[in-house]
């Protein structure tokens, strides 16, 4: 039985200190991580550099946003947060339907 996927929009705040990879590099993991939860990657779009609203940490002010747009099943987003809070690429995410 084959699940039904929903398209989810997925809004990345990525943590590039003390990394010598590339924003694109940094984003091809992320990306393999939506295809760990059986996602789909459909779009991305990089939303450029911005200011963080609440930095937790006062050398940290800005930092790279990007938009995904993927195909997943139900509990897709929710796995995918778990892995992303694991691996530590990510700052912040926000997951909604689309």
């Amino acid at each position: 039985m084959t699940q039904t996927k929903r398209k989810y929009k997925a809004t990345f705040i990525i943590d590039t200190r003390g990394r010598e990879e590339t924003l694109d590099q940094l984003l091809e993991k992320v990306k393999q991580d939506i295809a760990a939860v059986q996602g789909e990657v459909v779009s991305v779009e990089n939303l450029g550099q911005r200011d963080l609203t609440r930095p937790t940490d006062p050398k940290f002010v800005n930092a790279p946003y990007v938009q995904m747009e993927f195909l997943a099943p139900i509990t897709g987003p929710k796995q995918l947060h778990e892995r992303l809070r694991l691996n530590q690429i990510v700052y912040r995410a926000m997951f909604e339907k689309a």
